[in-house]
């Protein structure tokens, strides 16, 4: 699927459980009968072995009984021949209570399949699992996973801005938390759209609330004391992996706000958890070399990203002293007792989840507060690269490197587009 349909098949899919849209199509230009074709399924992880289908009622009226189809995945593109899952009969009657299915999966370890729904109509003349509607159907089918992400847009409200700054420091104003938000929301949305993998978000908008063992904590008196429990919400919430979204500062007191473009780098934090494991390691490594990319082919960076094989990321208290220092890697930064220093990440690996933090350049330079603030390529391009590395941590995709440098949205493919005519 293209980047730059990013939105559509989501937002079709919601639109039409919302709304019912009925759609039939003739089997041919001079044949009479009409199929029924559904709308886009949702899909949804039930549990770590089931995945839950759901689809539109409005055409029950019309319906005689609807099939569950399913097929097999490889590289994150259907393959193979549709099985039918199930027949459910339509109750005949349009706008009722939407219609699901439970597939039950043989084992618990990551599965991705594709799903659609065929029918047969009212007088059990049509049957859309024939081989004429095979195309209008598999417009309409969607991936599903068994595969939850929690999402966690760092900090909240507006910290981490230079609003108050002075002079050059002051230009493109900027703040982590609003843009880390802007980078979740688009994560949340490829995810689901272009993988089928489902997520949940520690936040929504500016305040974060999070409420756990039954005590409710908001803003400062989460970050500033209980942080952790953004990542206890990981368990909690039954996802299977946790990536919290940064943008990094050097802290620096002389042109806080104003650093050259050459400290520019993907640090990517793995827990205790992740740093051990495949799964971890395999998207810490592959986010880091996209993000990399994507941020080289921009401007924004010249440096490059060193991977880390697993149980090998550098320490934090080594880093400085790495002959690859000048590139960003896969580092794990420990506190008192071994455990880890971030927060957000302690509370993962307390919990049992592999989780990562992920910084993908300095704010305090002022071509990424630009990007930033002159369009939506650079938060979808990193929301873009985010999601291709857990994609491919979890088997969906083959490639640790995206084969291009996915650019989101017609605005940036026109720019690509204009650089390529006048370079």
């Amino acid at each position: 699927m293209k980047p730059w349909l990013r939105g559509s098949i989501a937002a079709i899919a919601a639109l039409f459980l919302a709304i019912g849209l009925v759609h039939t199509v003739a089997a041919s230009e001079t044949e009479a009968p009409s199929g029924v074709i559904v709308p886009p399924p949702v899909t949804s992880k039930e549990s770590s072995r089931s995945i839950r289908i759901t689809w539109s009622s409005a055409q029950d009226d019309i319906v005689k009984a609807y099939y569950v189809m399913r097929r097999e995945t490889n590289d994150n593109e259907g393959v193979g021949e549709w099985k039918m899952l199930a027949e459910k009969k339509s109750d005949q009657e349009k706008d009722g209570p939407l219609n699901h299915y439970t597939d039950r999966l043989t084992s618990s370890s990551p599965q991705q399949y594709e799903y659609k729904i065929c029918t047969l109509s009212e007088n059990g003349a049509v049957d859309t699992r024939e081989p004429e509607y095979a195309k209008d159907t598999d417009d309409c089918a969607v991936f599903g996973t068994n595969i939850k992400i929690c999402i966690d847009p760092g900090h909240f409200g507006t910290r981490n801005n230079n609003y108050e700054a002075k002079g050059a420091n002051k230009e493109f104003p900027y703040s982590e938390a609003k843009f880390t938000l802007k980078i979740g929301k688009e994560l949340q949305k490829d995810l689901k759209e272009f993988y089928g993998i489902d997520s949940y978000m520690t936040r929504t908008g500016n305040t974060i609330s999070l409420t756990y063992k039954g005590k409710k904590y908001v803003n400062k008196k989460l970050d500033d004391r209980n942080i952790a429990i953004r990542g206890y919400m990981a368990k909690a919430e039954d996802c299977d992996f946790f990536i919290s979204l940064h943008t990094n500062s050097t802290g620096r007191v002389k042109k806080p706000w104003n650093q050259p473009k050459s400290i520019n780098k993907t640090y990517v934090f793995v827990n205790n958890e992740a740093r051990r494991e495949k799964l971890g390691m395999d998207i810490a490594n592959s986010i880091g070399l996209n993000v990399t990319a994507y941020n080289q082919e921009a401007g924004i960076q010249i440096a490059g990203f060193q991977t880390r094989a697993r149980k090998k990321a550098i320490s934090y208290k080594k880093l400085s002293k790495d002959p690859s220092k000048k590139n960003g890697t896969v580092v794990f930064r420990e506190g008192s007792g071994g455990m880890d220093y971030y927060g957000v990440l302690r509370g993962a690996s307390e919990v049992g989840v592999q989780g990562i933090l992920v910084e993908h350049a300095f704010h305090d330079t002022k071509i990424v507060r630009e990007q930033a603030s002159v369009s939506k390529e650079l938060y979808q391009n990193w929301a873009a690269c985010d999601a291709y590395g857990i994609a491919y941590g979890f088997g969906l995709v083959k490639k640790r490197e995206q084969q291009a440098q996915v650019i989101a949205g017609e605005e940036a493919a026109d720019k690509r587009l204009q650089q390529a005519e006048n370079p």
